[in-house]
């Protein structure tokens, strides 16, 4: 029986946090958002939780130090990125305090030299896709949660984030490119996942409406629930919201209203999250 209290108790407790990726084959359906804002909400309850950027176009990353910009009078800037650290064979003194029970692992535009480096750096494709491995395994032991957000795309550092998570969620907007980019996403992963026999679950797919109560929305909602099962489809839908978009430009901040009614949302998408999470680890 799911009681929130005592699973996040658990999860405070276990030895390593629980990783999860959050991707599409796709750009732009929501998935840096939806990733953020989780992470948000889960430091909100108390989760310590980790954002790892590993995506060049870092928009995890600016969204982050927007949002630390609106929680401290600290004037603060990146010394050292993701890239940097990889070069350095070290991420442990990369975290960045966003908030309290919030950290971020800062990405920048020098990572998009990670597939380079990457075969200029091993012989095997086993060392390519288990590169990062041993930088963020040691990091898991100082988190609840982490969250992996990764560029479209890269096949290098999809396989390399699905070594290091135990779950995926898949952000879908209700376009036919990104049901296409999901379904792509999706063959990545279980080519990577039965290459190596991980233990890497589906934990959902986030539906994300590109326009309120359209029909194309509708067909591709019906198309998912064909496609993946009804089962594997979050209840909690995200529609299209001005504010959210704000969050992006701004950081994450509860002031008003529809801050908050934004805020609200997550919190209940978030409920959901976790209730998905009990059931795959203690159910």
């Amino acid at each position: 029986m799911y009681n929130k209290k005592k699973f996040i108790e658990k999860l405070k407790n276990r030895d390593k946090a629980v990783t999860i990726t959050i991707g599409n084959q796709k750009g732009g359906v929501g998935k840096t958002t939806n990733g953020t804002m989780i992470c948000y909400t889960l430091a909100k309850m108390g989760i310590k939780t980790l954002v790892i950027d590993l995506d060049p176009q870092a928009n995890a990353t600016k969204s982050m130090l927007l949002t630390k910009s609106n929680h401290s009078d600290e004037i603060f800037t990146v010394d050292k990125t993701i890239m940097a650290g990889v070069q350095d064979n070290d991420l442990t003194d990369l975290p960045v305090n966003i908030m309290p029970d919030l950290d971020l692992l800062p990405s920048y535009s020098d990572f998009k030299g990670f597939t380079r480096f990457l075969y200029r750096n091993t012989q095997t494709d086993y060392e390519v896709d288990h590169y990062l491995e041993h930088l963020i395994e040691p990091l898991k032991e100082n988190y609840d949660v982490i969250f992996i957000d990764i560029p479209p795309f890269s096949i290098e550092t999809t396989n390399n984030a699905a070594i290091l998570s135990d779950y995926v969620l898949i952000s879908l907007q209700t376009q036919e490119r990104s049901m296409t980019g999901a379904e792509d996403f999706l063959k990545t992963l279980s080519n990577v996942i039965e290459k190596y026999n991980l233990n890497t679950d589906i934990l959902g797919i986030i539906e994300v409406l590109q326009k309120k109560q359209g029909s194309v929305d509708k067909y591709i909602m019906d198309q998912a629930i064909k496609e993946f099962g009804k089962e594997n489809i979050f209840e909690t839908v995200i529609p299209q919201m001005e504010r959210l978009k704000r969050f992006d430009v701004n950081g994450i901040e509860e002031v008003d209203f529809f801050d908050k009614q934004v805020i609200g949302l997550y919190y209940k998408l978030t409920e959901e999250f976790l209730k998905r999470l009990h059931h795959y680890l203690y159910e």
